[in-house]
């Protein structure tokens, strides 16, 4: 059922059905989400990690275990699940993703999440209460994510920020091939909408939370390679059609560590898939 109050949805806080992929590994975000989680025994990760010779992998913990035995890939190693291939034959983030959404297995749940993202405290139920607040069984929480400077309170974990990242500013750009669809955000604001995130008419990679069902009704395209941006119209377009609504979350539960101001240099040193591009013609 849906939930409508706040003892309606108390259940969902306790079952363990909470599926997040993750089509990168990065340790900070992996860390954060089951540090700051209020039931971080309810959460299992699916993560496709995307490696070349030389590379960490990732489901070896920074610190070996009986040195610091409350890391994530420690305490809950048995809720994080992995898949690894080789970083050339990702051929972009739609492939990947679809062995992401491939590791789902039926949770309540499903959340996608770009990597260097951090989570806030009681991320999770937060992000709960919010998508049952829709009374929308169809809802899909999602948006382009604020950068991670000045958004969280180191020693608590808490969010700084109290305005909502909305997707309503879509143009065409220009690319090699021809006109392109590029999502967008609005400034950001004070929510004037309060108790419910708001409806909007786009979808994200970057970041959705949704019933589970999502994941199965609206998969990836993996015949999609080479592309960054047309995996949002594909499944945008595609949920829409089938019933599922999106909305921009009223509160901000993540927040991505973007390559401007002061973590443009170690961003900067992060390879990306077009690199590859010159293996894979048309």
């Amino acid at each position: 059922k849906t939930c409508v109050t706040w003892s309606d949805c108390r259940h969902l806080l306790t079952d363990p059905a909470f599926f997040g992929a993750l089509s990168q590994f990065q340790r900070y975000t992996v860390e954060s989400i089951f540090s700051r989680a209020k039931n971080p025994k309810r959460v299992r990760i699916g993560v496709v990690d995307q490696i070349i010779d030389g590379d960490d992998h990732c489901d070896v913990p920074i610190d070996p275990c009986d040195k610091d035995p409350y890391q994530a890939l420690c305490n809950y190693k048995d809720q994080v699940d992995v898949y690894q291939m080789e970083a050339p034959l990702a051929v972009g983030p739609v492939f990947a993703r679809h062995f992401g959404h491939r590791l789902y297995r039926g949770e309540y749940y499903a959340m996608q999440s770009d990597a260097h993202v951090t989570f806030t405290q009681n991320w999770d139920e937060d992000i709960i209460m919010q998508q049952e607040s829709t009374k929308d069984e169809m809802a899909v929480l999602s948006t382009y994510l604020t950068d991670i400077v000045d958004s969280i309170d180191e020693k608590t974990g808490k969010s700084l920020r109290f305005t909502r990242p909305i997707m309503c500013q879509t143009d065409y750009e220009q690319g090699q091939q021809g006109k392109y669809l590029r999502h967008g955000s609005q400034p950001e604001g004070i929510p004037s909408i309060h108790g419910s995130p708001q409806l909007q008419p786009y979808w994200a990679a970057g970041f959705s939370f949704s019933r589970g069902h999502f994941v199965v009704n609206v998969p990836y395209d993996l015949y999609q390679p080479m592309i960054f941006q047309g995996e949002e119209m594909s499944i945008g377009i595609r949920g829409f059609t089938i019933g599922y609504d999106y909305f921009a979350p009223e509160r901000s539960v993540c927040f991505h560590t973007y390559a401007v101001g002061p973590n443009a240099a170690k961003r900067g040193q992060v390879k990306h898939f077009w690199e590859n591009g010159a293996r894979y013609k048309g």
